[in-house]
């Protein structure tokens, strides 16, 4: 059985190592947008107690560190603009990190103009297009087809482009 003096530093060291936590939190979420299961993952690399993963988290929020929404929209405006990806692998991606469908819908409307979608399904088609020169018109068809799924586009729209 501890004794009074042993039980109060106890408190006090956790108290201490769950400021510290919070305060190098704080300093990761603030030079970049960053979800729940990124702050999590770091604070398992930090050896962080579970039992304060929650209260670090929510007090994230508060001091709005930690915007789900805010970090959908810039998932969705980075992945779109540099690396071209359709809605489907962007919306896989941001499930995969726990993102609530309605901050994925809400970030996907108001990020992705869909006459720019278009363009940007364009530009991939004709890109890929002229690397396959040496295959059969089927073959050119598959690959290019594939190529665009892999990118995370909508089969009917890859369809109406090839």
């Amino acid at each position: 059985r501890k004794s009074t003096f042993f039980f109060f530093m106890d408190q006090f060291f956790k108290n201490m190592l769950t400021e510290k936590a919070l305060e190098k939190a704080k300093w990761y979420c603030s030079f970049q947008e960053r979800c729940k299961q990124h702050v999590i993952n770091r604070l398992i690399a930090w050896k962080v107690e579970k039992k304060y993963f929650d209260s670090i988290i929510e007090k994230l929020e508060d001091d709005d560190f930690l915007n789900e929404e805010r970090f959908a929209e810039a998932y969705v405006r980075g992945k779109f603009s540099q690396k071209r990806w359709g809605k489907i692998k962007i919306t896989a991606q941001l499930y995969q990190l726990g993102v609530a469908k309605k901050c994925i819908d809400k970030a996907l409307q108001n990020e992705i103009n869909e006459e720019e979608y278009k363009k940007t399904l364009h530009y991939l088609a004709e890109k890929k297009e002229a690397q396959l020169t040496s295959e059969t018109a089927a073959e050119r068809k598959t690959k290019l087809f594939r190529y665009l799924a892999s990118k995370g586009y909508e089969t009917d729209l890859i369809q109406e482009v090839i």
